[in-house]
């Protein structure tokens, strides 16, 4: 019961044995009680709690409560072992026990029986195993009844009163219990629905329903402390989380309210009272705020009204309805709980810590979301696995909620704790219209990666959406990017068994022979697979059949024994040995990344020429290195930087108006008004800058992004060629290697690596690639160049050391070689020792043209110094 002293006096764990008023006690009575502790630990007693460490019997005008002999005990339930935060108010001070003239004001209600919420008893074998490790708790709601699920921690037994039987409960009906939240006649939990409440103190309050109130010579009392029932409140609780309850009746669900009425189904209106809701309805701003005409619009008008005009409910509603009626799209609830001021940022700790917004953006219900959000609901607030609002649209396919979610700022571009983007989920479901609508508004990175590298291309590859496929690849999706495993769409779509989508993707100058971090190539995946059409395709399209995995095993050996895949290969593996003519020479695989892992995108070496191993002789590194003394200035107070809030492309930018302006576009690329024939200094911005990372601004610093591949040449040695389509002015790659002074360069014997840094003022440097370098160190010379180098400026901005970084001049295809002109100055001293094999008609250092130049200039001393031209010097590769 409660704390006040009377009920400290006269305490009535239970009804065992004894009757009502004017009745005799049923004998099935005591047996029930009696069986329901068969089994259970413990020495039978009385049936009165015992406080302290010792058991009382009131005094009941000289009269024992019958049947003690076949009562067990009850322990007065300690607040400490349910660790209840509540415990201080439940446990405040309790009179004592007393024998004197006080007692006497007591003996009218000593008939009335009281609860034995706050008892428990010892743990019954019998009833532990009936519950099989589950809650016994049952929840009313509106004659609904819900049994919970929830696992038994502590089994030692609890019940409201003797008409109940003995319960195992959880934690959480534990605290229920012991705040008097069950109600002693029926057992059943008064969590929400209506019910009544007595308050005999402001911090207590005892719940039971209105026909289970006890009664004695025709007056009603609660049953839990024996207070007039006419003291009780009727209150209604709207329902709270069910998700954790199994439904016990079954009850059609009522059809929404009439638009225009709120919804009346979980209160009853107080005669009594009323309230003005005017007040609170300006906390929330106009909700058809940025909503187009339509049934959205319609429909908030009508609440709003309806909130406006009716007569408000005494309803108390718990916060965790607001994510159930958000996510069943009901409207009038969601804003009478929202003027109620209910927090509409309230994390559900069972829904992975989700919102309300959450549950709306995942149901579709564009109303509920403006609602929210003009309620002041975090739009790009994380759920436990970082999901955002829109995430969870786009996931179920709601475009409306979508665009509504984008045009009220959410951010497109957040990961979830697998670093997935709103674009790589609608991609793996094959929400087309979703994906085209996100990368319309151009803030997308089609080409993103999520934890495992896997970009949307592969997602909408691996599940077979062909149309999404072509959608992607036209919005430049690149389809050889590869995963952490070194897959490529290729793989996938080998893995998958889309033959449309790997003829799309072949078409589209995918590498047929690409091999992942196993050495597998997509034939080997469709092999292994049993994907008889995709073997086909990749057979007819020159795929290697002895091309060996890291396991040693080619992919007829992958493939089943006799299958119709094995049948195939092997047809062609004997087609190809028992061929007349001679075979052309294959294209091998000697490294399948050159960087180590280092660059962003792997860098293949192949060779179809001869036996060349992968070149091994240098240190591959992706930034310049130095092996002595180099004093670059990298203070950043001496760094001039932006202010800039916009994406720098402006004429304010501090960066662009050193660089003479900004001199890309919004896809990285050159302005087309920027002069090739003598490139000025650009400046990017740097991290002094108080720009975002992703600004325009920012290009070079960005690294590697363009697909490269190292070849055998067949007159050059080693070269580089492109795997992709590069538009004019795209940054290819960067000239890395040792930063050395120009008299360290005077004395090293190997100056085919040496690039002059062209200071105007100063001591010169030079860029040595012969120990250290990247990709760029086997460029060859191109006497018609696709690449031009230009000096760029990024973490610092030490005029001696820029950085030398190379744009296309024009549109290379995929598959070309790139190459740069070395200069006039490097041919003038090599062109001694051998001669340009660029092929090009308009060749300048060819043997011939070298010749004729000789004979022009055979009065003319050489030059001794062979360092290449300073305004676009580096050297070749091996020649």
């Amino acid at each position: 019961g409660s704390q006040s002293s009377r009920l400290a006096k006269v305490s009535w764990p239970s009804q065992s044995g004894r009757s009502k008023p004017g009745e005799k006690a049923e004998p099935r009575e005591r047996e029930e009680i009696a069986n329901s502790h068969e089994g259970s630990e413990g020495s039978p007693c009385n049936l009165f709690p015992v406080t302290g460490a010792e058991a009382y019997k009131p005094s009941l005008g000289g009269r024992e409560g019958p049947g003690q002999e076949n009562s067990m005990e009850y322990m007065e339930v300690s607040l400490d072992s349910l660790d209840l935060r509540v415990k201080g108010i439940l446990s405040s001070p309790a009179g004592g026990l007393s024998n004197g003239p006080e007692a006497m004001e007591v003996d009218g209600l000593q008939e009335v029986p009281l609860c034995s919420c706050r008892m428990e008893t010892p743990k019954s074998r019998e009833i532990t195993t009936l519950a099989n490790n589950q809650c016994m708790a049952t929840e009313s709601v509106d004659n609904e009844l819900g049994r919970c699920t929830n696992s038994v921690v502590k089994y030692e037994l609890m019940r409201p009163s003797n008409k109940v039987q003995l319960l195992v409960l959880c934690e959480d009906h534990r605290g229920r219990m012991v705040k008097h939240q069950c109600c002693p006649g029926c057992g059943y939990f008064c969590t929400a629905g209506t019910f009544m409440e007595c308050q005999p103190e402001s911090s207590i309050s005892h719940r039971f329903h209105k026909n289970c109130a006890s009664q004695v010579n025709d007056m009603s009392y609660c049953p839990h402390c024996g207070e007039e029932a006419s003291k009780a409140k009727e209150v209604t609780i709207a329902k709270a989380d069910t998700t954790s309850t199994v439904s016990l009746t079954y009850e059609q669900q009522k059809p929404a309210a009439v638009e225009g009425r709120a919804d009346t189904t979980t209160g009853r209106e107080d005669e009594n009272t009323e309230e003005n809701t005017n007040q609170a309805i300006p906390a929330l701003n106009s909700p058809t705020t940025s909503l187009t005409q339509g049934p959205v619009k319609e429909t908030l008008e009508s609440a709003l009204i309806a909130l406006d005009s009716e007569k408000p409910k005494k309803l108390r509603f718990h916060p965790k309805q607001l994510y159930f009626s958000a996510r069943q799209g009901e409207l009038q609830k969601v804003l009478l709980m929202l003027v109620d001021g209910i927090d509409p940022n309230f994390k559900m700790e069972h829904q992975s810590k989700r919102t309300p917004l959450h549950a709306a953006a995942e149901s579709g219900h564009v109303d509920i979301c403006h609602m929210l959000i003009q309620a002041g609901a975090n739009i790009d607030t994380c759920s436990e696995d970082q999901r955002t609002p829109l995430m969870e649209a786009a996931e179920n396919n709601h475009l409306e909620t979508v665009k509504y979610l984008i045009k009220a700022g959410a951010l497109v571009d957040p990961k979830d704790a697998e670093g997935s983007t709103c674009l790589h989920l609608a991609a793996k479901k094959g929400h087309y219209d979703i994906v085209q609508y996100l990368l319309s508004n151009g803030k997308m990175d089609v080409n993103c990666q999520d934890d495992g590298g896997w970009t949307p291309m592969i997602w909408a590859t691996e599940y077979k959406h062909i149309e999404l496929v072509k959608l992607l690849l036209a919005k430049g999706s690149d389809i050889n990017i590869r995963d952490n495993e070194e897959n490529i769409c290729l793989h996938w779509a080998a893995f998958s068994g889309c033959v449309d989508i790997a003829e799309i993707l072949l078409a589209a100058k995918c590498d047929l022979h690409a091999v992942n971090i196993h050495g597998d190539s997509p034939l080997h995946i469709a092999a292994r697979e049993n994907r008889y059409e995709c073997v086909v395709l990749f057979l007819s399209r020159g795929s290697d059949v002895t091309l060996k995995n890291k396991e040693g095993e080619t992919p007829l050996q992958c493939s089943s024994l006799n299958s119709q895949v094995w049948v195939a290969l092997q047809m062609n593996k004997t087609l190809k040995e028992s061929s007349t003519d001679k075979p052309a020479q294959i294209e091998k695989v000697v490294s399948r990344d050159i960087a180590r892992g280092y660059e962003r995108i792997p860098i293949p070496c192949v060779n179809s020429v001869d036996s060349e191993p992968c070149p091994s002789n240098y240190k591959y590194v992706s930034q310049n290195c130095v092996t002595s003394p180099m004093d670059i200035d990298r203070n950043i107070t001496h760094l001039q930087y932006c202010v800039c809030i916009d994406d720098c492309s402006s004429s304010n930018c501090m960066c662009g108006q050193l660089s003479m302006r900004c001199w890309y576009d919004k896809d990285g690329r050159l302005l087309p008004e920027f002069n090739m024939a003598e490139p000025p200094l650009i400046f990017e911005c740097n991290h002094a800058c108080s720009c975002w990372r992703t600004c325009r601004n920012r290009v070079v610093q960005n690294g590697l992004r363009t697909r490269l591949q190292l070849y055998r040449t067949q007159k050059m040695g080693w070269g580089v060629r492109t795997m992709q389509d590069i538009p004019l002015g795209t940054f290819v790659c960067e000239y890395v290697g040792e930063l050395i002074s120009d008299s360290e360069a005077d004395v090293r014997e190997e100056d085919s690596y040496l690039f002059d840094l062209d200071n105007k003022d100063g001591e010169v440097y030079c860029i040595d690639a012969r120990f250290y370098g990247n990709i760029s160190r086997f460029i060859n010379h191109l006497c018609e160049p696709n690449l031009i180098p230009v000096r760029v400026f990024m973490s610092h901005q030490d005029l001696r050391f820029p950085r030398i970084a190379f744009f296309s001049t024009r549109h290379i295809e995929a598959g070309e070689e790139i190459g740069f002109d070395y200069g006039d100055r490097f041919w003038d001293i090599k062109g001694k020792y051998f001669s340009c094999q660029c092929g090009s008609p308009k060749c300048k250092h060819s043997s011939s043209a070298l010749a004729q130049r000789q004979a022009s200039t055979s009065s003319q001393d050489t030059q001794e110094n062979g360092l290449p031209d300073t305004s676009s010097a580096t050297a070749a590769g091996p020649f």
